[in-house]
């Protein structure tokens, strides 16, 4: 089974990797079309989007090369699966299943999970695709058209991450919940309303100390980062989580922090 590789770098496999000696600016063309495959791209958009430093000819010649190497790379084998069309005006990648691709199928099962009944999310399905999550798109580009769909991508993810940490919760599974939370953390520690979820999580696991040790840690990095104190909301936390007080308040702050108000499937952008 093929498998093509978008999170972190760009890579391709079938039962082992596949080794594209393609150069840099290949790597960087057969990213983008895996990344937008079925449609056709105008051959002046991805001069633009390569060769923009080079002349009119020089460029046009070094998309004619680097679809040459890519169609010549490509094993025999792989070409049921997908062809690279290419006329006068247009380019375009036909993959005949686009969930080959780690980025499509992080996408089409975060869909289907959130969109699997009006009222239930199926949490399962979304635990599998937030797994594909193993790193950020394309880390080591930073072209204008890969940050927008990394953004796009890691917004789904911690979106996903976040329902996943309070299922958890409500489950009382708080060892898994925290899990989820502080991977969110470690990956945008500005979150406060999370800051809280995971402060909350560790005086429902037992562990008050580590909760206020949290707290500290969410004032030194919005410190550090941002110059900016905690919300009111997040330092009455603190205070609360310091005396005795705050097991009489625990169901209400659960209710608050926790547990999300029921407003429908939620809506997945396309990528």
């Amino acid at each position: 089974m093929l498998r093509v590789q978008l999170f972190g770098s760009f890579a391709m496999e079938q039962e082992r990797p596949i080794d594209l000696a393609i150069g840099k600016t290949g790597r960087q063309l057969a990213s983008y079309l895996f990344s937008f495959p079925n449609k056709p791209h105008r051959r002046e958009k991805l001069l633009d989007l390569f060769w923009c430093e080079s002349d009119a000819d020089q460029a046009r010649g070094a998309l004619s090369t680097a679809l040459w190497r890519i169609r010549r790379q490509m094993p025999d084998e792989l070409k049921s699966m997908l062809e690279l069309r290419a006329n006068s005006r247009e380019i375009c990648l036909d993959l005949m299943d686009p969930d080959i691709v780690d980025v499509h199928r992080f996408h089409s099962t975060t869909k289907k999970a959130f969109c699997s009944n009006i009222h239930v999310t199926d949490f399962e399905a979304l635990d599998r695709a937030a797994s594909l999550h193993k790193a950020p798109f394309l880390e080591e580009y930073d072209e204008d058209w890969v940050l927008e769909l990394r953004e796009r991508l890691q917004s789904l993810y911690l979106r996903s991450l976040t329902h996943l940490m309070r299922w958890h919760a409500q489950e009382k599974r708080y060892e898994d919940a925290l899990a989820y939370g502080q991977k969110i953390l470690s990956s945008d520690p500005m979150r406060e309303t999370v800051q809280r979820s995971v402060m909350l999580l560790y005086v429902l696991n037992g562990q008050r100390a580590e909760a206020i040790r949290q707290f500290r840690r969410c004032e030194t990095a919005l410190r550090s980062e941002c110059d900016v104190d905690p919300m009111p909301e997040t330092t009455d936390l603190f205070m609360l989580m310091k005396s005795d007080a705050i097991f009489q308040k625990l169901s209400q702050l659960v209710e608050k922090e926790l547990i999300p108000s029921a407003d429908g499937p939620v809506r997945v952008p396309p990528v």
